[in-house]
C-alpha cells in the first residue's frame, strides 16, 4: 500500500512539473551574429518590437527567422517610426535581421 501511495504521489508531482514547464518558455531574440538582444519568459506568444537606432529615412523590412525550425519566417515592414512589430511571436529563439544592416534594439511584451 505504501509503495502504491508513493508511486501515485510521484506521478502527480511529475504531471505538475510538466504542466508548470509547459506554461512558460523563453522567447529569445538574437542578431545575425548570434548575440542575444533580448530574452523574456512568455506563456504562449508575445509582441516583439524592433526599433531602429537611427530611423531617419529607414525603408525595407525586418525578418525574424525561427532558429529552432519550429515556426515559419516572419517579415514585417519598417514603419515611419522606424519600428517593426511582430505580433504573436511564439516562444523559442528568433534571429532578427534588418534591411541595410541598421543598428536596432528590441522590446518584448507579453
Amino acid at each position: 500500500m505504501i509503495k502504491f501511495l508513493v508511486g501515485f504521489l510521484l506521478g502527480i508531482l511529475g504531471v505538475l512539473v510538466i504542466q508548470e514547464r509547459s506554461e512558460a518558455a523563453d522567447l529569445k531574440v538574437v542578431d545575425s551574429t548570434g548575440l542575444i538582444r533580448g530574452v523574456r519568459v512568455v506563456r504562449d506568444s508575445s509582441r516583439v518590437t524592433v526599433s531602429l537606432v537611427d530611423p531617419k529615412g529607414a525603408r525595407g523590412e525586418c525578418v525574424a527567422a525561427n532558429v529552432d525550425g519550429i515556426a515559419s519566417e516572419r517579415r514585417e515592414p519598417i514603419t515611419s517610426k522606424g519600428e517593426c512589430v511582430f505580433n504573436g511571436l511564439a516562444a523559442g529563439t528568433w534571429q532578427v535581421t534588418v534591411t541595410g544592416g541598421a543598428r536596432w534594439r528590441v522590446r518584448i511584451d507579453e
